[in-house]
This record gives C-alpha cells, sequence and structure tokens, in this order.
C-alpha cells in the first residue's frame, strides 16, 4: 500500500518512480483512492463544528445533500465495477473516518492529516500489510502523523510493516533503494511465514 502526501503519492517522478520499481520486482502495489482526498471535507466540516472550531452555517444544511449526492454516484461505480476480479470498491468516508479515531482525532487536519492513518487502517482491513509512506521533507505535518502514529498503528495491527520515505531535492537514490530492499526483505519473510 502506498500512503502519504498527495503529490508523492500520484507523481510517478516525485516518488522517484518507487511504485514501477516495486512493480518491477514482482510487488503488487496499491495506491490509495484519489477522491478520498476531496471527500474529507465532509468529515472535516463536520468534526470542525461538533468541536467547536467553527460554527454551524447555511453550508452545514447542504453539506448531508451533497454527500449523499456523490455518495449514490460513487455506490454506482461501485455496482457496475463489481463484476471486475481485482477492482475494490470506494468506501464511505465516514467509516473510514470512524477508523481513523483509533489512531488519531478527527481534528489532525493539517497535511494529510487523519487521512493518511485512516488509508493505513483501511488497507491493513483489506489484508494490506506492507505500507509505504511517502512524505515531502519540507511537509513536516504529514511527517509528524505518519512517524506519530507508528506506534497506535502496530499496537492495533501487529502484523503491519510499515516504511517511511522522505522526500527533498539532496536525498539519493541510493538510500531510498536501500531502505526499499530491506522493506522487501521484510515483506518475503512476513510472506514466507504465513
Amino acid at each position: 500500500g502506498i500512503v502519504g502526501e498527495i503529490f508523492l503519492k500520484f507523481n510517478p517522478f516525485a516518488q522517484k518512480y518507487i511504485v514501477d520499481w516495486l512493480i518491477e520486482r514482482h510487488i503488487e502495489v496499491m495506491p490509495p483512492l484519489l477522491t478520498d482526498f476531496f471527500m474529507q471535507a465532509f468529515v472535516n466540516r463536520k468534526a470542525n463544528v461538533e468541536s467547536h472550531i467553527e460554527r454551524r452555517g447555511f453550508v452545514d444544511a447542504a453539506m448531508p445533500y451533497v454527500f449523499n449526492l456523490i455518495q449514490s454516484k460513487i455506490e454506482k461505480v461501485n455496482a457496475a465495477a463489481s463484476t471486475f476480479e481485482h477492482f475494490t470498491p470506494f468506501g464511505n468516508i465516514f467509516s473510514e473516518a470512524e477508523d481513523a479515531k483509533e489512531v488519531i482525532t478527527l481534528s489532525a487536519q493539517f497535511g494529510e492529516g487523519w487521512l493518511l492513518p485512516a488509508e493505513i487502517v483501511s488497507f491493513a482491513r483489506h489484508g494490506v500489510n506492507s505500507v509505504i509512506s511517502l512524505q515531502p521533507f519540507g511537509c513536516i505535518a504529514n511527517h509528524i502523523v505518519s512517524k506519530g502514529i507508528e506506534k497506535r498503528i502496530k499496537a492495533l495491527f501487529p502484523d503491519i510493516n510499515l516504511l517511511s520515505l522522505d522526500f527533498d531535492s539532496g536525498v539519493s537514490d541510493v538510500n531510498i533503494t536501500n531502505r526499499l530492499l530491506l522493506f522487501i526483505d521484510k515483506l518475503k519473510q512476513h510472506e514466507y511465514t504465513q
């Protein structure tokens, strides 16, 4: 599973093509769905109103209608694509937020905030126990969340194999490759013991 900062997750150049590198080594890579990044706004608004960070307003009356409209479209896609063997259905962002609350408060909305642990928990619940978290070095928020949740995630999912990779202009390809090789070695050891 690949999680982390949105630009790194979805831009091969920014992540130094590590997804391609993993695929070349016959490792199936599961990227998160891009829709969750945008759908988290519904959860964020509700969490902010409930924790009195923001005031309830006209927007809050319209939010459930807009969310249900979008979610009905997502359910149509899920139904249409469910016949494909390797299709992973789009989840409900509020269910993912409930899972994230086991790890971190929903008020953690800086960087990818609570969405990062929600994606890791979602992967773990679907049997993906090896996860790489990608952070740009300058994104302190994502770096703190990614490193800060490791202990709690491992307490909830003891079999999980987490690797945090920091990217900046000075990071060497050799450093990334070495860390990925160690990650793969642990992944394969786990596979053989199953």
